[in-house]
Order: C-alpha cells, then sequence, then structure tokens
C-alpha cells in the first residue's frame, strides 16, 4: 500500500460515501496530540485511504440499490455479485419477503424491549425450537448478531480462573469475547491437532478449559477437523465452541452443518454458535446447547439482557428462510457445486485458492495494492468482488473473497472464469499457484 507511484484509475468515482469522499479533495486532518484519533489503528487506515482514495481503487462501501438473486444494481448499472454470503440464494426470496411483512405488520418493526423482560415475542420462540432442531440441541436462543453470541456466550461463562484455546484463525469475536471475559487466551496453529494437544498439555489440569473453533474459516473456506477436535477434547477433559456462521447453509447434505458433515452427535459440541445473515438472509445470531446452558445464558449474557431483541421481521424471515432449507436440500448441494467451479475454474487459470473446499472461494493474490487493482478491474467489466487486506489476513496474503451461491447459473459461473482469464495479463501482478500458464 505504499506504491505512491500507483497510477489513478480513470472513470467516475468508486465510491459513494459522502465522507470519505472528501479524502479526494483534502485529505484527512492529522490527528490532534492526545485527541480521539491519535492512535496508531487512525494512522494506519488513513495511510490507507489517503493512498487509495485518490486513485478510484477504494472498494468498500458501494450503495446497492436493489438485490435480486446474484446481480446488484448501482447507479442503474447491474454487476454480479461474487462475494455475498447469500449461499443459499435466498437473497428476495418473495416468501421469505412475504413472512417478513406479515410478522411486521403482526407485531410492528421492533419488540420495544430486550428478550429478558419485554422483548420477547411467539416469533423468536418459533425460531429458537427450529434452530435447536437444526442443531439437534435441547435449546437455542437468539441474539442481535453473530458477534453479540459469541461474546456473550464466552463473557457469561468463563473469567479468569478459566482458559480458553482458540484456533489462530478464530473470528474476531471470539477473540474479543476472550479478552472481554478475562480469560486466559492461548492459540494453537490454525487447523493443527497437534498442536492443540501440546497447548493443552501446558495448562493446568485443574483450570476449565473451552476449545474455540470457527466450522468454515471465513478468510480461506476451509473446514476445521471437528472429529480430531473432538477426540483431543475427550482426551483433556475440555469444552469446546464451533462457530458455524459460514457452515450454516453450505455444510452438511442438508446444509445443518459439521455434526451432519462428520455425521457426529450434536452433543459432543458444548456450543454451538452461527449467524442468521448469511446463508440465512435475515438479521441476527445464536446459541444452541443444552437445555440448562440456554437457561442460564438468557438470565447472564449480557448482550442477551442489555441489546435489543431481534426484530419481528427478521425473527420471521430466518425461521422461513429455515423451513426452506430444510425443504429444498438442493440449494446447498447448489451453492458446493458452485464453489467447485469457481476453485476448479480459477486453478487451471493457475490462481491461489489456497485450502478452500467449501462455497467460500478466497483468490490470494500477494500485496494489498493488487486485490485493490483487481477489485477495481473487475468492477469496470460489471463484477463486484471484496478485497480483503491486512489486518483481516496476513501481510502479501490479500485476496478477493469469492462466495459461490445457489443463485448462480451456469452462464454467471462461466462469465466469471472467463473474465479472470481475460484480465490476468493486463492487470498482472498476482500470486499464482505452479499450475500457471
Amino acid at each position: 500500500m505504499n506504491d505512491d507511484t500507483w497510477p489513478a484509475v480513470p472513470g467516475e468515482p468508486f465510491l459513494d460515501d459522502p465522507l470519505v469522499g472528501r479524502f479526494r479533495q483534502d485529505g484527512p486532518h492529522a490527528p490532534r496530540s492526545g485527541g480521539i484519533l491519535d492512535s496508531r489503528a487512525v494512522r494506519r487506515w488513513f495511510r490507507i485511504l489517503r493512498w487509495g482514495v485518490p486513485r478510484n481503487l477504494y472498494t468498500y462501501q458501494q450503495a446497492w440499490e436493489c438485490r435480486d438473486g446474484a446481480r446488484v444494481e448501482h447507479r442503474g448499472r447491474s454487476l454480479l455479485m461474487l462475494s455475498s454470503y447469500d449461499y443459499l440464494g435466498l437473497q428476495g426470496d418473495p416468501r421469505i419477503e412475504e413472512a417478513a411483512i406479515a410478522a411486521t405488520r403482526a407485531c410492528g418493526t421492533g419488540t420495544g424491549g430486550v428478550r429478558l423482560l419485554t422483548g420477547t415475542t411467539d416469533l423468536h420462540v418459533r425460531l429458537e425450537h427450529r434452530l435447536a432442531r437444526l442443531k439437534g440441541t435441547e435449546g437455542a436462543m437468539t441474539f442481535g448478531s453473530g458477534y453479540a453470541a459469541n461474546t456473550g456466550a464466552i463473557t457469561a461463562l468463563f473469567d479468569s480462573r478459566d482458559a480458553v484455546v482458540a484456533d489462530s484463525l478464530a473470528h474476531r469475536s471470539l477473540i474479543d469475547g476472550c479478552r472481554a471475559a478475562g480469560v486466559e487466551l492461548r492459540t494453537f496453529a490454525h487447523n493443527d491437532v497437534e498442536d492443540l494437544r501440546r497447548v493443552l498439555a501446558e495448562l493446568p489440569a485443574a483450570r476449565r478449559v473451552l476449545i474455540a473453533v470457527d466450522g468454515v474459516y471465513s478468510m480461506d473456506g476451509d473446514l476445521c477437523p471437528l472429529p480430531d477436535i473432538v477426540a483431543v477434547k475427550r482426551e483433556h477433559g475440555a469444552l469446546l465452541l464451533v462457530d458455524e456462521a459460514h457452515a450454516i447453509g453450505t455444510v452438511g447434505e442438508r446444509g445443518r452443518g459439521l455434526h451432519e458433515h462428520f455425521g457426529l452427535d450434536p452433543d459432543e459440541v458444548d456450543l454451538w454458535t452461527g449467524s442468521l445473515s448469511k446463508a440465512i438472509p435475515a438479521n441476527g445470531g445464536y446459541v444452541a446447547a443444552s437445555r440448562d446452558t440456554i437457561i442460564y445464558l438468557q438470565h447472564g449474557a449480557a448482550p442477551y439482557m442489555f441489546s435489543a431483541a431481534v426484530s419481528p421481521g427478521a425473527s420471521a424471515a430466518a425461521e422461513t428462510a429455515l423451513e426452506i432449507m430444510e425443504r429444498e436440500p438442493e440449494r446447498a448441494a447448489r451453492a458446493r457445486r458452485a464453489g467447485e467451479s469457481l476453485r476448479s475454474g480459477l486453478g487451471e487459470l493457475g490462481f491461489d485458492t489456497g485450502v478452500s473446499s467449501t462455497p467460500l472461494v478466497p483468490v490470494i493474490l500477494g500485496p494489498d495494492a493488487v486485490a485493490y487493482r483487481w477489485a477495481r478491474a473487475l468492477w469496470d467489466e460489471g463484477f463486484f468482488a471484496s478485497a480483503v487486506v491486512y489486518p483481516a489476513v496476513a501481510r502479501s496474503a490479500s485476496r478477493l473473497r469469492l462466495c459461490g451461491t445457489a443463485a448462480y447459473s451456469d452462464a454467471d459461473l462461466k462469465a466469471t472464469i472467463e473474465v479472470f482469464a481475460r484480465l490476468r495479463e493486463r492487470v498482472g501482478a498476482v500470486r499464482m499457484t505452479s499450475a500457471a500458464g
């Protein structure tokens, strides 16, 4: 991101946000010493903005005019969306929209309170029963987001007397929950079961220990080796949390997640967490666990007690989406096929898609500037792909993050591979695999 010789991209500005757009004219003001912006994080982001915005390479906060399947509209122009979490292709499904509208008309746009007090509706109860059935657990509860579900569960159940051993690539919400809880936080090498054993062996046997992993890792699209992790959990008498934000709808024959994929008893995992805003096109997050665990979390998890409940419309949308997922398992199969098509097609061109084995497919490009340049080039061709850069991923491992979805047609997938082939020589500066031509 320090290449000041990188030329500006001609054409209309690549952003809509007027606040960010001001960087084009006069850049950010220098942070005042001791002021609210006097931090390394602020200076780092302002360096990125000073670099990217004047060059027309700022890729974030695009204001879409509408959504319909795999396409988005921007200033009257249609683009193929390559980075949506809409794995099941349910965004814009009329059955879901009608359920949300009916719930809003019946219950209003909000609940007027937090869940523990006045904010619970029968819509929440029905949704939670369906989530428990999905995961094969005794109970489930919803939160305002998947982030709140993870932080709420960890801070309610663990404290400074406990330890958490997390995968080194575990989601930020898990790490923030551990920091807020004050636990001793240790990490093990990504998906390395032997390293997990090593870290667990170093901890005092008398301490409670939680192992925290993602089901599908959001930057690389790979699965955690859950059967092996369950075996280690048993060996050490540990507890286990699995965040399935990107696994529901994508993993398992019917999209029910890792327990279905691996044929495991759901009770082998103490806490299943996830999102209602990815394959399920609504808002919110959940925890699925034993009855007693859920009852305690209803009274001990701060986000459940001090944050607004999921809205009636979102609750009804999520319940209806789960019903559709259950009745139409071919959607999950189509999402997996789309991911495989992207992986194989890009691999034949020599692009590095890492260790992905799910519909989430990274295209690893190297330096931040290259990822931004590719995002812009795709935009000009009528495609949108999110550039993911440091610190979300390691330095020199910046990427485009593509998501296979059931909404893609064969023509969409073919066009995507063709545009990458077309741009490969023109954009250049790409980290390629040994198969590169």
